[in-house]
């Protein structure tokens, strides 16, 4: 008995896979390149808010609240910042660059400092909620398959290369700025 082999999809489909798959690790490249340029430099920022005393109050506030509560709490900085961060994109692209970037960058760092803090506070509560919890696998189960499909890449490896390098600069200039 032999098998049926699936049909070959047109030579157009190919191709547009292809440019999608091309335009999705750019995109990822470029998010992760940012990422990893800017969150060191707010990493010790985030340290001292998060050892103020208003903070780690607000945290043990958080962390014994309710699942359901936490997650609204989640919901409405996310719900207001994230579809932000859509539009300085699509501002960027109509030609609005200067507008776009800096609404993307004050986007993420207002994400920063409210989504990531109550989700990371709230973690506990949060993974009690069950389809929160399948929900988050699934979402970081499909961020790890796609991270490691573009750091297989040479556009990754070589972006990775200048982020390094950038990084290695902009330590350099700190230090001698001391």
């Amino acid at each position: 008995m032999s098998q049926r082999q699936p049909p070959r999809r047109p030579a157009y489909l190919r191709a547009l896979r292809a440019l999608a798959r091309f335009v999705v690790a750019v995109v990822v490249i470029v998010y992760m390149a940012l990422d990893e340029l800017l969150f060191p430099l707010f990493r010790p920022f985030i340290g001292w808010l998060s050892g103020l005393r208003i903070f780690e109050l607000v945290g043990a506030i958080i962390a014994r609240l309710p699942p359901y509560v936490v997650l609204v709490l989640l919901a409405v900085p996310f719900v207001i910042i994230e579809p932000a961060k859509v539009f300085a994109l699509y501002w960027g692209a109509t030609g609005h660059v200067v507008e776009g970037t800096v609404l993307l960058v004050a986007a993420e760092i207002l994400s920063i400092f409210t989504c990531d803090r109550i989700y990371h506070t709230g973690h506990g509560q949060l993974m009690k909620i069950g389809w929160f919890r399948r929900l988050m696998e699934w979402l970081v189960g499909l961020r790890d398959k796609a991270l490691g499909w573009v750091r297989s890449t040479g556009l990754w490896q070589a972006a990775a290369k200048h982020v390094r390098a950038a990084r290695a600069w902009l330590r350099g200039v700190i230090a001698s700025l001391r």
